[in-house]
């Protein structure tokens, strides 16, 4: 079956986030991925691909590899590529004891790699501030290698989900080059951790609604840098908070 005109034009216009708001849709590409979002209960549109893989439906539509080529985002496209339904943002759960706030994230791989690295460590929660990177981006579907169809990711006023937090009995941890260590934090028994932007940190309003303030030590004596990447402060700080939970 070969892709109409306009199946071309709605699969490229879904680059831009307006269009994927307008269509209620994203695109997911790769055998990695797309196998992902089929274990998933994410509501697919559309599979193209060049072959039968094990993983698909027989319903999947098959393509040519330069028909791929056409409506890829990749510059080296791989054999499947779906359209997916953006969901419904979900109110919040409260039910893990380790939930993610993020303020401002505005690079779209440090989101994927921070989406991926949380399911890593157990966290199926994430919260964004309203102004962060569009989640449904390509360049963050690809980064999050599937983890992104296994997390409850709302986008929310940080201010407004604190508070909540604090209602629900969560001890709100931002992050700061001026906190205490983290290795030297206590625990809590359910801990809402903020992580700010790539360049400036959590904004003022959020870091003063913190009830603690926590940093990863520098242990560069020439201090020549300065902060590290927002994905891998990330993976830091979650990586510790857990092993104190389970130590």
């Amino acid at each position: 079956m070969a892709l109409f005109a306009s199946d071309i034009k709605l699969i490229r216009s879904l680059q831009q986030k307006k269009f994927r708001k307008e269509h209620s849709l994203f695109v997911v590409e790769g055998v990695k991925p797309v196998q992902e979002l089929m274990s998933s209960t994410f509501k697919i549109h559309a599979v193209y691909a060049t072959e039968p893989l094990d993983f698909l439906n027989e319903d999947f539509i098959h393509v040519s590899e330069k028909e791929l080529g056409r409506i890829s985002g990749l510059k080296s496209p791989n054999k499947v590529l779906a359209l997916v339904q953006i969901p419904k943002t979900d109110s919040q759960k409260w039910q893990n004891s380790l939930i993610l706030l993020l303020d401002g994230i505005n690079d779209p791989g440090n989101l994927g790699t921070i989406i991926r690295t949380a399911k890593w460590f157990g966290v199926s929660e994430i919260i964004c501030s309203t102004d962060c990177v569009d989640a449904y981006d390509r360049k963050v579907v690809q980064s999050t290698m599937g983890a992104l169809f296994h997390v409850n990711l709302t986008y929310r006023n940080p201010l407004e989900a604190m508070n909540e937090a604090k209602q629900n009995g969560f001890t709100v941890l931002g992050t700061s080059m001026t906190g205490s260590s983290v290795y030297e934090l206590e625990t809590f028994e359910k801990t809402l951790l903020v992580i700010g932007s790539e360049s400036h940190g959590m904004r003022e309003n959020v870091s003063s609604a913190c009830e603690l303030l926590c940093t990863i030590p520098n242990f560069e004596l020439n201090r020549k840098i300065e902060s590290l990447n927002a994905g891998i402060a990330t993976a830091i700080l979650l990586s510790e908070l857990t092993r104190k939970n389970i130590a």
